[in-house]
């Protein structure tokens, strides 16, 4: 059975964290003590390294659907090394970290009471970045889009109509 776990576990971690942690003819148990030993003896580091990322990320080029998901992808990680982002502090430094574009949404969205839950400022963003995105469309593509149709244009006032040529009877 040892030997069983003990291929699942390699077959389960990356071949570098395998041929750093795993020595030939140890038991699964020794295994897994070693990769349990390799994670937790770089948790404060890494805990450390993540929340200085999280705190100085900028949204840059992003748009807000990637933005919003990375900055959540972050503090979800920093929760799983036991130093959680509480809700408030989430949506704070997402507004923090627009970019120039977001700037006003992002004022409103801090001042607004009650204060936004994280899913209620990136539907916000969302919301602009969309209304962004029709705005920045020419009026000469929204004028032929409301013209394209069977619509004739008017006949010249001066000019007309053929008069209708008549008909002879044969008896006349």
């Amino acid at each position: 059975m040892d030997c069983v776990v003990q291929t699942w576990i390699t077959g389960t971690i990356t071949d570098a964290l395998a041929e750093t942690v795993i020595k030939f003819g140890t038991t699964a148990r020794a295994s897994w003590l070693a990769i349990e030993s390799q994670f937790r003896d770089n948790h404060e580091t890494r805990a450390l390294h993540l929340d200085a990322a999280f705190h100085n990320f900028k949204q840059g080029d992003l748009n807000i659907t990637a933005y919003c998901r990375k900055v959540k992808g972050m503090a979800d990680a920093l929760r799983d090394l036991s130093k959680p982002i509480n809700d408030r502090t989430l949506v704070l430094n997402l507004l923090r970290s627009l970019n120039g574009r977001f700037e006003a949404i992002g004022l409103h969205l801090c001042r607004g009471r009650p204060f936004p839950t994280f899913l209620e400022a990136r539907n916000d963003l969302l919301l602009e970045e969309l209304t962004m995105a029709e705005s920045a469309l020419p009026p000469s593509a929204t004028a032929l889009t409301a013209t394209s149709g069977s619509a004739r244009p008017p006949a010249p006032a001066s000019v007309t109509p053929p008069a209708a040529p008549q008909q002879r009877l044969p008896n006349q």
